[in-house]
């Protein structure tokens, strides 16, 4: 298989890992800090355990070589983790997961600020669009408690995109590593707040699968499909998790999007896959 197969390959398996993350959050019923608490705690044992199976023996190399990279790469992860989770709680599963898929959009603004490039107009067109879009979505949230869910999801994709402008500058290191600590101060944030941590045998069941598989794997696929594809395809894949998250949680727990979402989300998606299309076809033609 090639390099190229197994990078899109590896995306689609992470995609659809990650895609039940939501309704495991609903379906624990967990309340905030709590639940902030365990998916800072426990996904490091997955990673530690892949880091040690990669790196045979040289983890704590591994955790050094990331230097400042790695220290603000793990503010940003610790900073999504939180917000996400907030975000999750306080507003509809579909729009977090729709304004988060716009990630693409802010890394594209933040890449003119930090790294000076110049998007073409037709960028900026379809920047306006999702911003547009993401007013949409949240319209309906304005009147109700739901808002402050939907401008924490919009503040989730920033550090996403923030994140990866950070692996775009310092590509040639692996920030894997990096991710155990995120999670780590995830854990710190919600201690010191006396979370109620005694759950059930079926919060259990939940917390499990959502923290040994359903976090820790797709991120570090994400850490390491960019190496194999263009980062943008490997984006392009990942907005599925938007769709596929969405779906879940309508199917099991009946929580139907609202009208508007559906239409804003259309909007947004379309948006967003017309960026990364584009931006997959000019990174392409440049290597070929």
């Amino acid at each position: 298989m090639s390099n190229r197969n197994k990078g899109l390959l590896m995306s689609l398996i992470g995609v659809f890992i990650l895609s039940p993350d939501s309704l495991l959050i609903r379906l624990a019923d967990l309340n905030d800090l709590s639940l902030i608490f365990y998916r800072g705690a426990l996904p490091p044992i997955t990673i530690i355990l892949f880091l040690i199976i990669y790196y045979k023996g040289n983890i704590a190399k591994s955790f050094l070589l990331m230097g400042k990279a790695g220290i603000i790469y793990a503010l940003l992860h610790s900073v999504m983790f939180i917000t996400f989770v907030y975000s999750i709680q306080h507003t509809a599963v579909a729009n977090t997961l729709v304004i988060i898929a716009s990630a693409p959009i802010f890394t594209a603004i933040l890449s003119v600020i930090f790294l000076k490039e110049n998007p073409k107009p037709l960028t900026w067109v379809i920047i306006f669009f999702a911003l547009i879009s993401i007013v949409i979505i949240g319209w309906g949230s304005f009147i109700t408690s739901g808002f402050t869910g939907d401008v924490l999801a919009i503040i989730t994709g920033i550090a996403m995109a923030a994140g990866a402008i950070v692996v775009r500058y310092y590509k040639n290191l692996d920030l894997v590593p990096a991710c155990v600590i995120g999670c780590l101060l995830t854990a710190l944030y919600a201690l010191p707040f006396s979370p109620e941590l005694t759950i059930n045998f079926s919060q259990i069941i939940y917390l499990s699968l959502m923290c040994f598989v359903v976090l820790p794997i797709p991120f570090i696929i994400l850490t390491i499909a960019p190496r194999l594809i263009p980062a943008p395809e490997v984006t392009l894949i990942f907005l599925l998790e938007s769709i596929l998250g969405t779906l879940w949680v309508w199917i099991i727990i009946n929580e139907q999007p609202p009208l508007n979402t559906l239409i804003g989300g259309i909007m947004l998606l379309c948006s967003v896959f017309l960026f990364v299309f584009i931006t997959a076809k000019e990174e392409y033609n440049a290597n070929v």
